[in-house]
């Protein structure tokens, strides 16, 4: 960053504390992370929060992002004075490109675009802004989106052979406008900007963009430019070379996504940006979702001054680890059932309806061989949570649970009421088969739904699931279980449920409710976990007694009770209550960083984990600042839990300095309380609150049991 950048971006920073309280909130629960420049905000977070900073009656504009249909869109809130500086630092970028004065402007675009003009897309921000450097406009495509020749001939004329400009979005331009024409626009310089993702979903890169716009119109000057919405006006332009430019309006850095520093030159890394123009809303440093890296500094063969880089497009989001609901494509024997709209993934769909006495010998040697092979063959047995499924399904554990049921039963046999439709979680990528199981065990049949998301973890079970039940033992059991997929459809639901004797529906509320109204088989039992969260309860004095060593393993133990799920398990805790002197807190938050340091932060995770950070800032300016360990660990303190959730390593603490205070937020939402206190359960229970489904040690968290938010699924699904 030059001095004079820095300068203005320092200035800005200070308005903008001043002029917009939810920013100055930001900054105040960033402090410890801030530089003198101010925090980089989250691009996204202009999607959930109305940012801006001069009076209401001052706003000229609402710029808005693209989004698909359905999607959350940045608000962008212009004065005239940022309008007009962003419009000035556009024309000034570009025309060292087309040059300065005015000429014939191609729009690839339709005249339909511009409706509201003062309200704007991101699309309709970038065709106005670049046609006041147009002595003529005209349109490209009709509001069909289909060529419109007449136009395009009329702006050949009207440039002459002389110098002319066309501008577009990339995709748009690729879909709609490169078709073969007799008109060439040999003198076009052509600027597109938008995005590659479209496009390099079909596999077409820059090189075959240029070559396909020669072709067909014989374009050869064609530049893309990087930018966005929420830093409008200052664009970075690609040279001849290829490479994006800084500006003297912005600068750019790449940080390590670990912890936000800054990257050296050559290394990946998240964008974030610096621009000098937006001073109505706090816009003027961005953290992205883009991935690039910086190439040199002044030394492009160009000849341009200044930094330039290049961009590998937005960053991979990845589900949620725990979002149970698919599997990796390449394990998945796949068949379609015409006409259903269903894949079927394993066993045989449709399912037979016959059910079997509860604790059934082959449905034992079944789980038990499944078991075997989680636990003992390599590739399994690497991953944690199926290593963990496998354990459970252990001979021992399982016999545990029948010797449970029966002495509940007096002894009697049961058997299953009939086929049970599990609607899975997107919390665990093993739910799906800790559900089934249960029910399995029951003595039922089963049809498991599970969506169309990649998840290698789930498609790995399915695989072994596969292979067991193709042992010729265990027929019945392939038989009487599908393992489905489909969209969603109200219609499949119904069809499905008109056959089950019992539903499990987890999910969350909203899930729950909409599945629960769907009309089902007479007698259908619907066991439903809807959201529900989880804490702990933690003595920071008995973790101050601890030795270096106890002390690690409870810190490991926690790890996996919380990091294992990313924290996205309605059984991890997502907030700390502390009993006890400060001394111990500090020592467990360092423990249980130097464990996070295993844990597999995704460049996703941590500016997703930024945005709910700054969010938070913003809506609840009371809760105290955040202290980091890196992107890996960060906790905020809190006055009032039940506002927060904690994500992929963000907890949430308050202290207590009376246990009684505890109670009232152990309502019918809390689910597990995590605790290292002896005894605390029989006072929760003894306290009257309304929650709390189970009080387990520290490492217990994530333990599945057939008695889950105290409803006994193996009980409920047999008679």
């Amino acid at each position: 960053m030059t001095d004079t950048i820095k300068a203005q971006i320092k200035k800005l920073t200070e308005h903008h504390r001043k002029n917009c309280k939810p920013y100055d909130d930001i900054c105040n629960g960033l402090i410890n992370v801030s530089d003198a420049e101010g925090p980089y905000l989250p691009v996204s977070i202009f999607k959930s929060l109305d940012l801006c900073s001069v009076p209401e009656d001052q706003v000229r504009r609402q710029l808005t992002s693209s989004g698909t249909t359905g999607q959350q869109v940045s608000k962008i809130y212009l004065d005239g004075e940022t309008a007009a500086a962003q419009q000035r630092a556009l024309c000034d970028i570009v025309g060292e490109y087309i040059g300065e004065k005015r000429i014939p402007m191609l729009i690839i675009d339709s005249p339909d675009v511009l409706r509201d003009r003062s309200k704007y897309s991101a699309r309709g921000a970038g065709i106005m802004g670049f046609s006041m450097m147009a002595s003529k406009r005209f349109y490209a495509l009709d509001n069909d989106m289909n060529p419109d020749m007449d136009s395009i001939k009329a702006f050949a004329e009207a440039a002459d052979g002389g110098p002319c400009f066309a501008f577009g979005f990339t995709y748009m331009i690729w879909q709609y406008f490169c078709q073969e024409s007799s008109i060439k626009l040999t003198n076009c310089y052509l600027i597109h900007g938008g995005g590659w993702k479209k496009l390099q979903s079909q596999a077409v890169s820059n090189e075959q963009f240029k070559a396909r716009l020669y072709e067909c119109w014989g374009i050869e000057k064609v530049s893309d430019y990087y930018g966005m919405a929420e830093q409008t006006g200052s664009i970075f332009m690609e040279c001849e070379e290829g490479h994006l430019h800084v500006s003297k309006y912005s600068d750019i850095h790449i940080l390590n996504p670990d912890d936000f520093s800054e990257c050296e030159k050559g290394q990946w890394g998240l964008i974030a940006l610096d621009s000098v123009l937006p001073k109505s809303y706090p816009g003027h440093r961005l953290l992205t979702e883009d991935w690039g890296r910086i190439l040199g500094d002044g030394d492009c063969p160009c000849g341009r001054a200044g930094k330039y880089f290049e961009i590998s497009g937005r960053i991979k989001k990845a589900e949620i680890r725990g979002c149970s609901d698919t599997f990796a494509a390449d394990r998945s024997a796949k068949a379609d059932l015409p006409g259903t709209g269903i894949k079927a993934l394993a066993g045989t769909s449709p399912a037979l309806e016959s059910c079997s006495e509860s604790f059934d010998k082959t449905v034992l040697d079944f789980i038990n061989e499944l078991s075997v092979m989680f636990t003992k063959e390599p590739e399994y047995r690497s991953v944690p949570e199926i290593y963990a499924l496998g354990f459970w399904c252990r001979k021992a554990h399982i016999e545990k649970l029948r010797s449970r049921q029966f002495n509940k039963w007096g002894g009697a046999k049961r058997k299953g009421k009939g086929m049970v439709l599990h609607i899975t979680p997107s919390n665990m990528p093993t739910m799906f088969a800790y559900s089934w199981i249960s029910s399995l065990l029951s003595g039922c049949g089963n049809i498991v739904r599970l969506s169309g998301r990649d998840n290698e973890v789930t498609g790995m079970i399915l695989d072994g699931i596969r292979q067991v039940m193709n042992q010729a033992a265990f027929s019945t059991i392939k038989e009487n279980n599908a393992f489905i997929q489909f969209e969603h459809d109200d219609e499949i639901l119904k069809l499905l449920s008109e056959r089950a004797a019992a539903r499990i529906i987890w999910g969350g509320d909203e899930t729950v409710e909409h599945v629960s109204g769907i009309p089902a088989a007479d007698g259908c039992v619907d066991i439903a976990f809807p959201d529900k969260y989880s804490i702990a309860l933690l003595d920071s004095d008995i973790i101050q007694a601890l030795s270096d060593d106890e002390l690690k393993v409870q810190a490991h133990l926690f790890y996996n009770d919380t990091y294992g799920a990313d924290q996205n398990a309605c059984s991890s805790p997502k907030i700390i209550f502390w009993r006890g002197k400060k001394a111990g807190q500090k020592r467990w938050w360092e423990a249980l960083a130097k464990e996070a340091e295993n844990y597999n932060l995704e460049p996703w995770m941590s500016t997703e984990k930024y945005r709910i950070l700054c969010t938070d800032f913003a809506v609840y300016p009371e809760l105290g600042p955040v202290r980091k360990w890196g992107n890996r660990l960060q906790v905020c303190s809190c006055t009032n839990p039940e506002l927060f959730e904690g994500k992929m390593g963000m907890f949430f603490e308050c202290q207590l300095d009376n246990i009684n205070k505890l109670y009232p937020f152990l309502t019918e939402k809390i689910q597990t309380v995590v605790t290292n206190i002896d005894g605390i359960a029989d006072e929760i229970r003894a306290s009257g609150c309304t929650g709390v489904d189970r009080v387990v040690s520290i490492g217990e968290a994530l333990d599945f049991d057939t008695i889950w938010d105290r409803k006994d699924i193996i009980d409920i699904l047999s008679e």
